[in-house]
């Protein structure tokens, strides 16, 4: 018998999430303010990530179609932990972990694949060429199920969480690639927790890629895509979708202040995850589509150029 592609591939993750945590060793530690490391676990390599991440924010990519027996190869493995919320969201554990619950605005670096329950593996890390997934826990980064579930787990586990389709993309499905009132199920191994590089005055910043200065002594216009979400609101603002980045002016007041005050300090292919407080993200002028509230925010920012 032939074994498809994505069979070997996802036999590969669930061995590998077999293997105890503790026994991966990064080769290089990041370097940010205050490295934390969770518990016992090993750090994480921000910066294995930093030079492929554009991909993280594609969509509606075209993936293989070929169907995995998912369900036969769950069969194998024998589940520690069962948990079911009241949305319907349901967590079988493979590796339960005793370590500290995860925050919300924390910044997780997650293995995943994710399908359908007829088998078909859809998405994941892997598809992206990226080691780990960057996920900050409570900002919409995915669907509300990817929140709701992550926020139940620990750095360490591993489990295989069913998506009630209410918690994932509903009615309507995500194109071609998932139908209409479709369960979603993500295969997740959570591999630690990174500081953030900076976390002063109601300003996070994670720097996935670090770029390199203008050289400028004073510019006047920075060029960069954004994806913007909010505790509450996910998508609110997509430029990679459009395909049409946005320009900031020092001084604009149609900006948030704590994003004018990151801007004011970017950098020619930086790369930067962004959190501000309720307060960091409120707009003096104008909306720039994110509504004045009292939620922290979340941007995902890449600058372009620097003028």
């Amino acid at each position: 018998m032939k074994l498809s592609p994505w069979y070997i591939v996802f036999m590969l993750f669930m061995i590998g999430c077999a293997c105890d945590i503790v026994e991966q060793k990064p080769k290089k530690i990041i370097k940010a303010t205050g490295n934390a490391v969770v518990e016992k676990e090993p750090m994480i390599r921000i910066d294995s990530i930093g030079s492929n991440l554009d991909t993280v924010t594609k969509e509606n990519e075209t993936f293989d179609t070929t169907v995995v027996t998912v369900n036969e190869l769950v069969n194998e493995f024998s589940f520690v932990d069962h948990f079911e919320t009241k949305s319907g969201l349901i967590i079988d554990w493979i590796k339960k972990n005793r370590g500290r619950s995860l925050n919300k605005g924390e910044l997780l670096m997650i293995e995943y694949r994710l399908s359908l329950p007829n088998g078909k593996i859809i998405d994941g890390n892997n598809r992206m060429e990226l080691p780990y997934l960057p996920f900050v826990l409570g900002f919409n980064m995915q669907n509300k199920g990817w929140d709701e579930a992550l926020a139940l787990m620990r750095v360490g586990d591993i489990a295989q969480v069913k998506i009630p389709a209410n918690l994932a993309y509903g009615e309507k499905g995500l194109g071609e690639l998932i139908p209409p009132n479709t369960e979603n199920w993500l295969f997740v191994k959570i591999h630690g927790i990174v500081s953030p590089t900076s976390d002063l005055d109601g300003i996070k910043i994670w720097e996935l890629n670090s770029g390199k200065s203008s050289g400028l002594k004073e510019m006047s216009k920075v060029k960069f895509h954004m994806i913007v979400s909010s505790e509450s609101r996910a998508n609110i603002l997509n430029t990679y979708t459009s395909n049409f980045p946005v320009t900031y002016t020092p001084g604009q007041k149609n900006y948030p202040i704590g994003l004018r005050k990151v801007l004011n300090n970017a950098k020619i292919g930086q790369q930067i995850f962004v959190v501000l407080n309720s307060e960091m993200a409120s707009i003096e002028s104008g909306d720039l589509g994110v509504s004045n509230s009292k939620e922290s925010v979340f941007y995902n920012l890449k600058i372009l150029e620097i003028e």
